[in-house]
């Protein structure tokens, strides 16, 4: 693919799995360890000079997030860096795909199913808030199924650690988070704690039993709104 690096860091660099606004996930692979690994970067060209400081203090606080933690469901971090300016995390990586995308084509799941993603995903979010994170961004797309059912939470990008300064997150005056599945602290743009991540896992149950979001609008404000 044209434009796709060929290393970064000690990592080559295989196949782009991933791309959004702010950065882009890369197959790689770790010649030292001889492991295939996931590498997120931030892409810092693609944002406004104002924002940046922001972003990499998000990006940075993902990997002091993550790196605190250790759980079956949780995605693990393996290494940070930084090359040419770029940041980047090294992530295992996972075979499977997002439950957004069974959600989206409408997939209903037997109440079993619901059972075991539930207690898996409810498992992470009270090891993370042992921990002291808060994930601030949980949704489908942020929880990946893998080949064998199991579940695992990724995008730790917007987590909040309890020792941190929360204006450091909002500085830029944005709303973090996707508002159909934010709590309404979150929504009104003030301090959230872990309850803010339960909320967004009951929006989550609910989908997975409904098979459709409760709060749904053709606008954000709408949205918000309802929440």
């Amino acid at each position: 693919m044209a434009g796709m690096p060929e290393k970064i860091g000690k990592y080559e660099i295989r196949l782009q799995i991933g791309r959004g606004a702010m950065g882009v996930v890369y197959e790689a692979w770790d010649g030292r360890i001889k492991r295939r690994v996931a590498l997120k970067t931030l892409r810092t060209d693609q944002i406004d000079a104002s924002q940046v400081p922001d972003l990499l203090t998000r990006f940075e606080r993902e990997a002091q997030a993550v790196g605190r933690m250790s759980h079956p469901h949780i995605v693990t971090l393996h290494d940070y860096g930084v090359e040419d300016g770029t940041p980047y995390l090294v992530m295992e990586y996972i075979s499977g795909h997002e439950l957004a995308e069974d959600l989206k084509r409408r997939a209903r799941f037997p109440v079993e199913d619901v059972v075991r993603i539930m207690t898996q995903l409810l498992g992470a979010l009270a090891h993370a808030h042992e921990n002291g994170v808060v994930h601030r961004d949980l949704k489908p797309a942020n929880m990946f199924l893998l080949e064998d059912g199991s579940l695992k939470v990724v995008d730790f990008g917007i987590a909040r650690l309890d020792d941190s300064d929360l204006t450091v997150i909002t500085n830029t005056g944005a709303v973090l988070g996707t508002p159909a599945y934010m709590s309404p602290e979150q929504v009104d743009a003030l301090p959230v704690d872990h309850r803010t991540d339960i909320f967004s896992a009951g929006v989550i149950l609910y989908e997975l039993l409904v098979g459709e979001r409760p709060f749904t609008g053709e606008s954000v404000h709408t949205i918000k709104q309802k929440v």
